[in-house]
């Protein structure tokens, strides 16, 4: 279950809550009792390719095809 960031606009505090997928933007309050939230971008979600970088092994990457084999 992922974890979300979220801010009330009441009182200015920022809190995490466990939730499913389907309910990130559904309202949620905050401990101070204000139903005036909002989601905060996370930071995966922000910039970037979205492409994970190749490991060793992979096959692929640097001059000679990602060895280290110095030419």
């Amino acid at each position: 279950m992922p974890i979300y960031e979220y801010r009330c606009r009441a009182c200015g505090d920022t809190f995490e809550q466990l939730r499913p997928l389907g309910d990130a933007d559904a309202p949620i309050s905050c401990a101070c009792g204000g139903a005036d939230t909002t989601r905060l971008p996370s930071l995966i979600a922000r910039g970037g390719s979205g492409e994970l970088p190749l490991t060793s092994g992979g096959g692929g990457g640097g001059c000679c095809g990602g060895g280290c084999c110095g030419g």
